[in-house]
């Protein structure tokens, strides 16, 4: 029995030749880099403010020829970096403080066994109750108030977005947990 027979690999930049192509695979000829000339170097001679003949304007240049800091002749002078987004910055600062408000209101929700064993006074646990959810409740408006801010600007709104809506469910939460307090609060 015989090993099936591949065909040999394709060059690298050389589409596939198919069965039933139209086109034959011709390798493509690979462009070889040319080295550019360095212009030579003019001697110092006075200089009267005036361009000699042939000779460029002081710090002038001309198309194709290297300049300072090029690595490879031919290729583009990078473009400029763009300046961050207005808005970037209180997207990220909105998505901060909504994890913040999201830890705060883990840690009040999970240390209340605690609070339950240490002290069985219903004063403290009330108190908080109050001071914890105060807390992630003013935390969350101010994320709320800049994640909207930051959807308003120009830029990336992702962060903002997420922002937006963890700390609108905090708020949320919130209000229906002081609601449903006040109810229990009331005599019937």
């Amino acid at each position: 029995m015989s090993e099936p027979q591949q065909p040999p690999a394709q060059p690298h930049g050389t589409p596939p030749d198919y069965a039933g192509s139209h086109y034959p695979a011709q390798p493509v000829p690979q462009p070889t880099p040319q080295p550019t000339p360095q212009p030579p170097q003019p001697q110092h001679a006075p200089h009267d403010g005036q361009p000699h003949a042939g000779q460029p304007y002081p710090g002038q240049q001309h198309a194709g020829q290297p300049y300072a800091g090029q690595t490879y002749a031919g290729q583009p002078y990078p473009g400029e970096q763009r300046p961050s987004q207005p808005g970037a910055g209180l997207g990220r600062t909105a998505f901060l403080l909504a994890l913040v408000s999201l830890t705060i209101g883990l840690v009040v929700t999970l240390s209340y066994p605690l609070m339950f064993r240490m002290t069985g006074d219903p004063f403290a646990i009330g108190a908080f109750s109050a001071i914890g959810n105060g807390l992630v409740l003013v935390v969350a408006v101010v994320g709320l108030i800049l994640g909207l801010m930051s959807v308003r600007r120009p830029g990336p709104k992702i962060l903002a977005g997420i922002a937006i809506g963890v700390t609108a469910s905090q708020l949320v939460g919130i209000v229906i947990s002081w609601v449903s307090n006040l109810f229990y609060a009331l005599p019937f």
